[in-house]
């Protein structure tokens, strides 16, 4: 599960921000579950980095050279 966002916080994530995802057993369910959060969320923009488990840092998706990680 991600960590309890406030009302609306999926429309205010921003490039470099830090989700905690709490009961994964390992990586892929990490990965799995912030992948369905930011689908479940249409923050297609948005990919992810996976820090540990239970850490992820969010990244920008670019096509562009100009643009990169946070």
């Amino acid at each position: 599960m991600i960590a309890s966002l406030e009302n609306n916080a999926t429309i205010t994530l921003k490039p470099g921000a830090v989700l905690t995802v709490t009961g994964a057993n390992n990586e892929n369910d990490a990965k799995k579950e912030v992948a369905d959060f930011l689908k479940s969320s249409d923050r297609t923009d948005l990919g992810y980095f996976l820090i540990s488990k239970d850490y992820v840092l969010l990244y920008l998706k670019s096509g562009s050279s100009l643009h990169g990680i946070a």
